[in-house]
């Protein structure tokens, strides 16, 4: 996300959910459609998540995988008749993004505050190189 997309959004007279994942997580929207249709239809595997997706099997997969990667979703092994497996990916629990947009905006705050107090000494270190 860039720097104007942040600050559109701090700007914003309102932010939805989207704006708040995407600011917070720095997730794609093409992820938090993943994560609401696991949501609202999961777990799934990833023939069924593509499908509702609307999504090639292989960028669905790729999609699922980076939920994984970030902590909203958990990929489960599943047996399946003569020794083979599939996968079947599940939503965290909304209420653990929460905790988690909580925590990445907690950080981010206190980021700022800090970069804001050492703000007069670093002013004059930028116009001395100027």
């Amino acid at each position: 996300m860039s720097l104007r997309e942040i600050q559109n959004i701090l700007n914003a007279q309102q932010i939805g959910p989207e704006e708040l994942m995407r600011c917070a997580l720095g997730i794609k929207t093409t992820e938090i459609r993943a994560y609401c249709v696991l949501v609202n239809k999961g777990p799934l595997t990833i023939n069924e998540a593509a499908e509702l997706m609307g999504k090639s099997r292989s960028t669905a997969q790729r999609i699922l995988q980076n939920l994984v990667e970030k902590g909203l979703a958990i990929r489960n092994e599943e047996l399946i008749g003569l020794g083979g497996y599939k996968f079947r990916y599940r939503p965290v629990p909304p209420k653990m993004l929460k905790a988690s947009i909580r925590d990445a905006l907690d950080r981010w705050y206190e980021k700022m505050i800090s970069e804001l107090d050492d703000l007069p000494e670093k002013i004059a270190e930028i116009s001395c190189k100027v």
